[in-house]
Formats: structure tokens, sequence, C-alpha cells
């Protein structure tokens, strides 16, 4: 974890987070705290300064190399296929009495395709239940798949929508894929001919 302020023309501070192991970077405002994670997949918490209506801001990062087969250029396929309506409905069963409000493919995070979604749900903690409402992103990046959730109580999340945005626009991921598919070098195959090689001279025998 690597931990740097960060001081804005309005003179606030600002922390960035690097998690070590996947790369992930997030910035955050130095009035949120950073939290105890509470699940194993949980890479990051923050929780704002408004106790009262608990804001809270997570993102969680497991393994999934299902699709790490297919080209970068195949990323919107493969979010509409992997990390969509079911997806969410899924993940939302974690919780008591979810509604999904909205759920749109074609989004993005990071560097990166993703679905968003918008939803309330029931938190329930021994007799003490909380009504939350939060925005919800998730993208599978290479062989990682990338899930943030913000929410806050249900009647207070207009208040803290702004920093959750913010904070969810400034999360990147460590670099898989380069922009030219041959890598960073010269394209030599452009417009070689391409042939099977005679052992007994210089002359290509066939080519296809």
């Amino acid at each position: 974890m690597i931990a740097l302020s960060l001081p804005s023309a309005a003179q606030a501070d600002y922390f960035l987070w690097q998690d070590s192991k996947s790369g992930l970077t997030v910035t955050f405002p130095d009035t949120w705290k950073q939290q105890t994670n509470m699940n194993p997949a949980t890479i990051f918490t923050i929780e704002g300064p408004g106790n009262a209506d608990k804001p809270v801001c997570k993102i969680n990062a497991s393994s999934d190399k299902r699709y790490t087969i297919f080209p970068a250029e195949y990323g919107d396929a493969v979010q509409r296929v992997a990390v969509s309506r079911d997806f969410w409905q899924k993940y939302m069963g974690l919780y008591d009495e979810y509604t999904l409000n909205k759920i749109y493919d074609g989004a993005g995070l990071g560097r990166w395709n993703a679905s968003y979604a918008r939803g309330t749900w029931s938190l329930r903690a021994g007799d003490v239940v909380q009504l939350r409402r939060g925005i919800l992103f998730a993208s599978l990046y290479y062989d990682t798949l990338y899930v943030v959730e913000c929410s806050s109580l249900n009647h207070a999340y207009e208040t803290w929508d702004y920093d959750f945005r913010s904070i969810i626009k400034s999360i990147d991921f460590r670099k898989m894929y380069h922009e030219k598919k041959t890598g960073d070098y010269e394209d030599f195959l452009r417009g070689a001919d391409k042939l099977f090689w005679a052992q007994t001279g210089p002359e290509g025998s066939i080519k296809y």
C-alpha cells in the first residue's frame, strides 16, 4: 500500500492510495479515513466524515481469468457478457431486500469498460438495520474483476453523490494492454510476405 498527500488548488489534501498486489490506484480527500476491510476480496475501504450519514466506499478485487484469451478489442463484448444484469443481481443478493434502480452497460472504470448500477438495500448488524443507497461500478480488466461500491444511508445519498463520483473517477488500473497489437515496437510484420522456408536454399517454397 502506498499513500501520498496531494494538495489541490483549494489547498485541500488528498491521499493517493495504491494496492501493492493489483496496482490499482485511487485518490480520496483527507477527511475520509481508511477502515478495516471486512471481506477477503475487499482491498480498500474508506468512510466519510459524516458519521450520521454513514458514507462508505469500498473496492473489491478478485481473480477472474475466464476471458484473458480474448484480445483487448473484445473488451466491450466481454463486459456485456460477464459484468451486466446477471452479475449485479447475484452481487446484490448478498444484501437483504435490495432494489436495483438502474443498470447501464458501456460505462467506464479506470482505463477499461465497466457496468454501472444504482440501487438501495438493507444492511443488518444484529438488531440494527440500515437502509442504504449506493452507486456501483464493475470492470473485468484482463484477469481481475474490480467492483466499486459507494453508499450512504438512504436519506443522505444526495449529500454524498459528488464525493462518491469523484472517488470512483480517480480509480485507475495497472496497464495490462498496449495500444499497439504487436507491442511497443515497430510492426515489422506489416506488408511482409509470410513464407514457409525451404531448408535447401534462401527461396521460400510456399507462400500463404
